[in-house]
């Protein structure tokens, strides 16, 4: 007859059953990810808790570069990724240059491979900064070829260029184009360092009001 295990080793190993599934989900199906500034604004604002998917773009082994079963990522798709000036902070942007797309961006306006992404103006957008202060933007929806989505920008352009995309690696820009650090000012994401795609906002707090955005809770992400 066999002796019955003490409670203590159940709940222990129950307990570390529980662990190792909660991990293999982080590392390869969800994660969860918050929104600390305004870059992505009016798409995501400060204070949105998103879930990552992060089979999108191949299974990535923990604390390495190796990717299995990579796969690209598509013009338009909004990505949490390491950040690559310093591997230990996440960014999200959202991405409009693929490798090998030729990316020019002059006066607030987009163009990929020769053609202009379109702009069609929605008025004006108060929005609040990560510190807690106001400020004001022109809301405009942006097609991205066959993407469409809400941008923010003001008369003047805070970076102006032309690039190239390496292969291997993507151009992203923040929503809030007059307010986001990018690939305009820091370069290309290798594909080795997407964490994962931003699929739905689970919770939003407004921290500038105190309270609770439940409008956005189950907002999925384009």
């Amino acid at each position: 007859m066999s002796e019955e295990k003490p409670i203590w080793r159940e709940w222990l190993e129950s307990l570390i059953v529980i662990a190792i599934i909660a991990i293999v989900i982080r590392s390869f199906i969800v994660a969860p990810f918050k929104i600390p500034s305004s870059s992505m604004v009016p798409t995501l604002e400060v204070g949105d808790y998103l879930f990552v998917t992060r089979y999108d773009y191949g299974f990535r082994i923990p604390l390495t570069d190796i990717q299995l079963a990579p796969k690209l990522a598509k013009r338009g798709d909004v990505v949490v990724f390491d950040y690559p000036e310093d591997r230990s902070k996440d960014y999200i942007k959202r991405i409009v240059g693929l490798p090998g797309d030729d990316i020019l961006y002059v006066d607030n306006k987009l163009s990929v491979n020769g053609k202009e992404m379109p702009l069609q103006e929605k008025g004006s957008r108060a929005y609040f900064l990560g510190d807690g202060s106001v400020d004001i933007s022109t809301l405009f929806e942006e097609r991205l070829f066959d993407v469409s989505h809400q941008v923010l920008r003001k008369d003047f352009s805070i970076r102006d260029g032309h690039w190239k995309v390496p292969e291997g690696h993507y151009m992203v820009l923040g929503d809030n184009r007059n307010n986001s650090r990018d690939s305009r000012f820091w370069g290309f994401v290798p594909q080795a360092y997407l964490v994962g795609k931003a699929a739905v906002v689970w919770w939003s707090w407004d921290g500038a009001k105190g309270e609770v955005r439940w409008d956005r809770l189950g907002h999925l992400i384009h």
